[in-house]
């Protein structure tokens, strides 16, 4: 992961040791910011092994954009806007617990949140759905960290994320094998069987 994404902790160190001094007219010492700033570097570091080591193993992969705090997906689903937003919320549903905070089918919006844990503040999960045409619907799925202010990912936006896409393209796999089934099924009762019982009859 790049260490880039860690440089806030020693400046908002810096800032917390340089800010009140300035404003209550304290003195700055060069000991002192060269005390904050190491502490930030050695926090720094620590939260970067520690994250990494997390983000991996709740991901399986050491991809940099696992630890992107916010998330966004897109893809198609071959059902119709009704269909395609029922499979939406049992995609919530699967998230396990989940409190759904909006529900509007006529806006196409499925918000909810995960719950707080030793490790993460929680997500706000959206899904917005959009109606192509009769038999597809467009679904963006975005996630984020419940505070604004976190900088940095331990990989649960991106697990998030990853695992609604899936449940919907196994979902939408699904359905439509069965669609795709039973239309073979009909063809062959409506074409097949009659010409056989015709030709055996003669």
């Amino acid at each position: 992961m790049k260490i880039s994404r860690w440089i806030y902790l020693p400046l908002i160190f810096i800032a917390a040791y340089v800010l009140p001094r300035l404003f209550f007219d304290g003195e700055i010492s060069a000991i002192g910011l060269l005390i904050w700033t190491i502490a930030g570097l050695v926090a720094g570091f620590v939260t970067l092994l520690w994250g990494d080591a997390r983000a991996r193993k709740l991901t399986g992969t050491d991809g940099e954009e696992v630890y992107n705090v916010r998330q966004k997906r897109n893809l198609t689903l071959l059902l119709n806007y009704n269909k395609a937003f029922g499979v939406c919320m049992e995609a919530v549903r699967s998230i396990n617990p989940a409190k759904i905070k909006e529900e509007s089918p006529e806006n196409g919006i499925i918000k909810f949140r995960t719950p707080l844990k030793w490790d993460t503040f929680g997500h706000i999960i959206t899904i917005n759905l959009k109606k192509i045409n009769e038999t597809l619907t467009e679904v963006e799925i975005t996630t984020r960290p419940i505070p604004r202010t976190v900088l940095a990912g331990g990989g649960y936006s991106w697990k998030y994320a990853e695992d609604l896409c899936n449940f919907l393209k196994d979902k939408d796999a699904e359905i439509n094998k069965k669609v795709l089934t039973d239309s073979a099924v009909i063809l062959e009762d409506v074409y097949v069987k009659p010409f056989r019982k015709e030709k055996v009859e003669k």
